[in-house]
């Protein structure tokens, strides 16, 4: 069963919350904006260009000052007097936060100016409204970076409301598309019309293959470069 990434991580968050109106997904690389209403999604907005504001621009910033990554919200609950990063995507945030140094900023001041700039990102490359109240009553955030709470403040300070964080922050997409299986072989049956194809967990820990890389492909002019995955049973 296949669906999309943003209707998955839609589904997951109303296994929760039904009565969402607006979730905002944070992960590693993007960002996903979705409306919905009654259930069903009205809108979706994506980032369009870096990961300026995702979870790995968090991660990158925090190695860089030497600070694992999950001490970033502690650090930024420190601070008394947050930098003031604006948002900017990695390479002139590097300078920003040079400049930030020089000027006697620590550490803790930094991290959180970062959570803060995360949410920044998402209302001036991602979400344009004119107004908060088109988010709807109930907001719901998901993602790993949500994992940080120095985040989840930053956006609550930003809105200057509440919002609600799903349960399981980086595995709502996957729960979703589960979900959406669940169903799909409820109404229709399973592909094969037997029983599911997969192996099972006990078999998953044992499972190996072998990778071939920079295989040129026969099939057209173009003679694309390939990485073959080959499996026990013969077929890659």
């Amino acid at each position: 069963y296949h669906t999309v990434e943003t209707v998955a991580h839609a589904r997951g968050c109303r296994r929760f919350f039904p009565d969402a109106t607006f979730l905002l997904d944070i992960g590693g690389q993007d960002m996903k904006a979705i409306w919905l209403k009654d259930g069903v999604v009205t809108n979706i907005m994506l980032n369009e260009a870096c990961s300026s504001g995702c979870g790995s621009f968090l991660e990158n910033f925090a190695s860089t000052l030497g600070m694992p990554v999950d001490q970033v919200a502690d650090a930024a609950f420190r601070s008394q007097a947050p930098a003031e990063l604006g948002s900017r995507c990695t390479v002139f945030m590097n300078s920003t936060i040079i400049n930030e140094q020089r000027n006697g900023k620590q550490p803790d001041d930094l991290m959180a100016g970062l959570c803060r700039s995360i949410i920044e990102n998402v209302f001036t490359k991602v979400v344009r409204i004119a107004n908060v109240a088109e988010l709807g009553d109930r907001v719901v955030v998901q993602g790993g970076t949500f994992r940080n709470f120095a985040v989840l403040r930053a956006l609550e300070e930003y809105l200057g409301r509440d919002v609600t964080l799903a349960p399981y922050p980086g595995e709502m997409g996957a729960l979703g598309a589960a979900l959406a299986v669940k169903q799909e072989v409820e109404a229709h049956g399973y592909a094969n019309g037997r029983c599911s194809a997969f192996i099972g967990f006990d078999a998953v820990k044992d499972f190996r293959y072998t990778r071939e890389s920079g295989v040129l492909c026969p099939h057209c002019a173009n003679h694309c470069s390939r990485t073959i995955l080959r499996f026990p049973d013969g077929g890659c």
